[in-house]
């Protein structure tokens, strides 16, 4: 055995290196499993995240007037009936329009099809042609397939109802728990930290990430029913029928950046085709909806919620599509308030601080809003 220090620092350097290896290659491993099982456990996981996001939004409102002066349990069944009850108003006043537009929808098929005979007619025969050349090439037509029968519209949509169901009932309970223990709960984390910084390091995180979602959700779901009112109340001029329906819509799907926006232009344009003979009044119903989030996009939430709450556009487009792919709808609401969490939790660790950076869409110190380098 050599005595030689360099060749025990060189050692020691090669074993620290190796261990690093190994703690990185088992947190990439960890960090697998855990979104594997979210996939798999979505109807369990979704509605779990769900229902700590909304704690974050609610947490305050315990504290307020009249909410303080009350026992939690009592506060966070009074919150948690609310909810429901808003919930059940509008699924109820909303219900009879939304099946009547949804027994339309066959109706409407044909009458785009029928429309549009002009353009499918010739593709249709060129389709029928290629078809008969491919089987005179290949000596006659293919043989049939054999088709396993698959189930039913409606056993597939009781199985889906079943499914929400429990979700949507887990989201509930677990909300009203979280609400009515929530300080005892945020106490016992901060108990369970051995160092007194570290105590005041978790104090610090959950106060921030309840600050931060709270703020940040609130004043979305006020700019979108703003949103959802403005263009509920153009569609209604124009003679749309049914535009609270539509509002409410616009609303709830602007809680998804991006693909919200553009699915709400494809769906009042398809209504309006329906509606509407003309094809420039039908055209109307999707350009008031592209006016009315070009203004809330580009000048209302920057103006409300203003540097602090921006994220890198390309960080919440990949964040949408991940969890979208993961949860489907639920998956793409929760993305960015997902993106949010992580950012704040990130920003006050001095060892997770770099990612913070790219999630944040703020400039740099010494770079204006554009980029460049300000002048020293």
């Amino acid at each position: 055995m050599t005595d030689d220090p360099d060749t025990e620092r060189s050692g020691g350097r090669g074993l620290r290196a190796r261990v690093l290896r190994a703690e990185t290659s088992l947190a990439v491993l960890a960090v697998l499993a855990i979104l594997y099982t979210a996939f798999l456990a979505q109807n369990l996981v979704a509605p779990i995240v769900a229902a700590v996001v909304a704690s974050f939004i609610f947490m305050p409102l315990m504290r307020a007037i009249p909410f303080r002066f009350l026992p939690d349990a009592a506060s966070a069944a009074i919150i948690v009936a609310l909810i429901v009850g808003a919930l059940g108003g509008a699924t109820w006043a909303l219900a009879e329009p939304a099946a009547k537009w949804a027994g339309r929808i066959p109706a409407a098929l044909e009458e785009l099809q029928r429309r549009s005979s002009e353009i499918s007619k010739p593709m249709e025969a060129m389709r029928k042609a290629s078809k008969q050349v491919e089987e005179i090439t290949n000596g006659g037509p293919e043989p049939q397939a054999v088709v396993m029968k698959e189930p039913g519209l409606i056993e597939q949509a009781m199985e889906a109802a079943g499914q929400k169901g429990a979700s949507f009932l887990i989201f509930i309970v677990l909300l009203y728990f979280l609400l009515a223990t929530g300080e005892l709960l945020r106490d016992r984390i901060i108990r369970s930290a051995k160092r007194l910084t570290d105590k005041e390091k978790a104090r610090r995180i959950l106060r921030s990430m309840e600050r931060e979602i709270s703020t940040y959700l609130l004043s979305i779901s006020l700019i979108n029913a703003g949103l959802g009112l403005a263009i509920g109340t153009s569609l209604w001029a124009i003679g749309l029928p049914n535009a609270a329906l539509w509002g409410v819509a616009a609303a709830l799907l602007n809680f998804v950046p991006y693909a919200g926006a553009a699915a709400g232009m494809i769906l009042t344009g398809f209504v309006g085709f329906i509606v509407f003979d003309d094809l420039g009044q039908a055209l109307m119903a999707p350009a008031i909806y592209f006016f009315w989030n070009l203004i809330e996009s580009q000048f209302v939430t920057p103006s409300i919620l203003g540097r602090r709450h921006t994220l890198n556009a390309a960080v919440v487009f990949l964040s949408i599509v991940f969890w979208g792919w993961m949860w489907g709808v639920i998956g793409a609401v929760l993305a960015v308030p997902i993106l949010v969490m992580m950012n704040t939790c990130f920003a006050q660790i001095e060892g997770l601080r770099k990612f913070s950076i790219f999630i944040d869409g703020r400039p740099l110190p010494g770079q204006d809003p554009t980029g460049s380098n300000l002048p020293e």
